[in-house]
């Protein structure tokens, strides 16, 4: 019987790592990995899958027998994805709304401040909220180095990733303090850096909006203006 093998992640597909179908048959196309109950368990680009993929090369090679490289490995999936059956059709939605789900997938981003001296300073934060792909929400203190530095420079920079894919934003920043902004975008983990609530004088808010993106999504590469 010929070997059949993943159309999601390529993996070969034996009787014990199917998965199933909406009904909870076995699936005759997807291994478990990547489908369950009729669904896809990741919801990738095939750019995604292929670095998902790749962090587990070194299981791979022993099974296999192989000694690829990272490179080399990446290459070959780069040339075989296409042709998997997930994969076939081309995602035709426009930059701008898988770049909206991207950020989506994104629990942090990195924002950069120019500090007193003109020199980049990027920090990795939490996103708390977004809109669109261009637009994102932060808490810090009052009395941190961002704030400081934004409330001098509302230039920034911000970018954001997942599994390969990625874009990266030029645009300004506000620091705001209107509490009743900031009793909307209140979460009950700030306690334990601003123990007077959303009150609290030394919690304030970073306002990204981006006017510049640089997109690779998927392996498209594009800027624009916003």
């Amino acid at each position: 019987m010929e070997q059949q093998f993943c159309q999601s992640c390529g993996m070969p597909l034996t009787d014990d790592n199917r998965g199933t179908n909406a009904d909870g048959g076995r699936s005759e196309d997807y291994c478990m990995y990547c489908y369950k109950d009729g669904a896809f368990t990741q919801d990738f680009t095939m750019g995604q899958m292929i670095e998902f993929c790749l962090q587990f090369l070194g299981q791979w090679n022993v099974q296999a027998g192989c000694k690829l490289t990272p490179i080399q490995a990446k290459e070959q999936m780069l040339q075989h994805f296409p042709q998997l059956k997930r994969w076939k059709v081309k995602d035709e939605r426009p930059l701008s709304e898988k770049a909206t789900h991207l950020l989506s997938q994104c629990d942090n981003v990195t924002v950069a401040s120019i500090d007193a001296n003109g020199y980049p300073r990027p920090v990795q934060m939490s996103k708390i909220g977004a809109k669109g792909f261009h637009e994102v929400w932060m808490a810090t203190s009052a009395d941190s180095v961002k704030a400081t530095d934004f409330k001098a420079n509302n230039k920034a920079g911000l970018c954001y990733d997942h599994y390969g894919d990625g874009v990266a934003l030029r645009g300004t920043v506000e620091v705001v303090t209107d509490d009743a902004i900031r009793k909307d975008m209140w979460q009950e983990w700030f306690i334990h850096h601003f123990t007077g609530g959303p009150d609290d004088p030394n919690y304030v808010l970073l306002h990204f909006v981006g006017t510049e993106a640089t997109f690779w999504i998927n392996g498209e590469f594009a800027h624009s203006n916003i």
